[in-house]
């Protein structure tokens, strides 16, 4: 019995309510409800995209397979008479990039080019604006 003073200070204190901000507890509630509304939209928006381009590609497809049904079994078209035959590769060209690996990978090199076009393409603007005015 020695520490029931103790015990019962400890629950008194224990006990106190928690001061709550009506402020606070409604601008959360306010933020859960504008993140609830902004992710029915935009679940809405993402279905409304997706039965569009559905509807798009159903009807592309569809018409593809008229065209096709329409010509299936038809001999090719023939060529006009007197025209040249058509000109066939002996064999296909190998692939090879667009830009070289130097242009690729050397920064400096790069923003060299880039800045010589921009260079000449500001040059003939100006010739072309400068020949307009006369």
């Amino acid at each position: 019995m020695r520490y029931a003073p103790l015990l019962l200070l400890l629950l008194l204190l224990g006990c106190r309510g928690e001061e709550v901000d009506p402020r606070v507890l409604v601008e959360q509630r306010a933020a859960e409800q504008v993140a609830a509304i902004r992710a029915n939209l935009l679940r809405d928006c993402q279905r409304n995209v997706m039965d569009a381009a559905s509807a798009r590609a159903d009807s592309l497809l569809l018409d593809r397979a008229r065209r096709m049904r329409r010509i299936a079994g038809r001999p090719p078209r023939p060529g006009r008479p007197g025209a040249p035959p058509v000109k066939e590769l002996s064999a296909p060209l190998p692939l090879r990039p667009l830009f070289p690996f130097e242009i690729r990978y050397d920064t400096l090199l790069r923003d060299s080019l880039r800045r010589d076009s921009i260079r000449l393409d500001s040059l003939l603007q100006e010739r072309i604006l400068r020949d307009s005015l006369r």
